[in-house]
């Protein structure tokens, strides 16, 4: 049983490696792409694609949340496996920017089943969810950082639309791989089934159970919007904030970019040795210091200064993405279906964040953005810190009682 759980858990983390390696690949140089291969020279385009791109995996993930209540969530994988790799071939014979934009939204209807990934592998941990979160993080950041390298040498193809095919044939291979892996689980429900807390399915019943269910699920969505709202509304224009504030290189600016993912990989270790009765108070810090590095970033005197207020919010944003995540399954009751709605409201987040950060540039200044971030995250630690008080509150009565 364990060496089966690990080949699950090989097959899915490679998964999540090339998901988010090939959905990232070409995201630093959309406007180049557009223009080389479609010959776009209106940058209003790749916003509009960005636009809509986002917004079709808001609308797509909870249906596809609602489909694991109704059908097998590693079926449901499979197929959008195999809908991307189809989906992917047509990008690569797109004649014109239009037919781009229609079938890159017919990719991430299908792509945004891979959500389905990771609740299956806090299924398949068992007890050992905070070690598969910590590790699925440092995966996804390691993606970003070889996806962001590669980019460079993609969009100087004398082709760049014929990487698609490859795309195309890595996720044709990623869904007969699973297919194989999980055949023995079509047959047999209980093989890489979750170790399911009995406590979670013996929870509250009645109204009060609704309430609750009602208060955490709108807590967990206020948390996950204002935490991805805040984290990337300094992305779109932070290497020309740095050309500009600091005189940096395009490759050292692309560094200073990467830096959060680097630390993110770093942090890996910590968030496994963290015990579960310290994770709140280690929330706490981790935001504290977080919010810090963000006003940092904006107020650098230094590149030094720069460099490490980089690091630190790396670091602790790792961790607070990892916690909120432990939390969830720990609480939630059914992982696919609120884990693929509380991902739109990260995908919203995701969403209003570029469109937030033009109209603080286009307003105020180049280094406005970290200062608005570090305005929502200070609302999000009162959330947190509202959330806290609430729960000692409710535990005081019942010890009361």
């Amino acid at each position: 049983m364990r060496d089966d759980k690990r080949i699950v858990s090989v097959v899915l983390f490679t998964c999540v490696f090339l998901f988010v390696y090939t959905e990232v690949l070409l995201s630093p140089f959309y406007p180049q792409f557009f223009q080389k291969v479609f010959g776009v020279e209106d940058y209003g385009f790749t916003g509009w694609y960005i636009f809509a791109c986002r917004l079709t995996v808001v609308l797509a993930s909870p249906v596809w949340g609602f489909l694991s209540k109704k059908i097998d969530s590693k079926r449901l994988l499979i197929a959008g496996q195999a809908g991307t790799a189809i989906s992917c071939a047509l990008m690569a014979i797109s004649e014109n920017e239009q037919q781009f934009l229609v079938f890159s939204i017919m990719l991430l209807i299908f792509k945004s089943s891979y959500l389905l990934l990771y609740t299956i592998m806090i299924q398949a941990a068992g007890s050992e969810k905070k070690q598969v979160t910590g590790t699925y993080h440092a995966v996804l950041q390691s993606a970003i950082i070889a996806s962001t390298i590669t980019s460079g040498w993609v969009i100087n193809l004398a082709a760049p639309l014929q990487i698609f095919w490859w795309i195309a044939l890595l996720d044709l291979l990623q869904g007969i791989v699973c297919f194989i892996v999980f055949k023995k689980s079509f047959r047999n429900k209980t093989t890489f089934e979750s170790v399911v807390d009995k406590s979670e399915e013996n929870d509250v019943q009645g109204t009060e159970k609704n309430e609750v269910n009602i208060m955490f699920f709108v807590k967990m969505a206020l948390l996950i919007f204002t935490l991805h709202f805040s984290v990337n509304v300094i992305r779109p224009f932070f290497t020309i904030f740095t050309e500009g504030t600091f005189h940096t290189s395009f490759v050292s600016s692309s560094i200073l970019f990467l830096i959060p993912s680097l630390m993110a990989v770093l942090a890996l270790p910590v968030i496994k040795r963290c015990s579960l009765e310290k994770l709140p108070s280690f929330y706490k810090i981790s935001g504290w210091l977080l919010f810090l590095s963000l006003i940092v970033q904006g107020i650098s005197p230094g590149l030094g200064w720069l460099i490490f207020s980089r690091c630190l919010f790396g670091f602790c944003l790792a961790i607070c993405q990892a916690i909120l995540d432990i939390y969830l399954f720990q609480r939630s009751q059914n992982a696919h279906y609120h884990y693929s709605i509380l991902s739109s409201f990260q995908n919203l987040g995701l969403l209003l964040a570029p469109l937030s950060a033009l109209a603080l540039v286009e307003d105020y200044s180049l280094a406005s953005p970290f200062i608005a971030a570090a305005f929502i995250f200070a609302l999000h630690l009162i959330i947190v810190g509202a959330a806290t008080y609430r729960n000692k509150a409710m535990n005081g009565t019942k010890t009361a009682e």
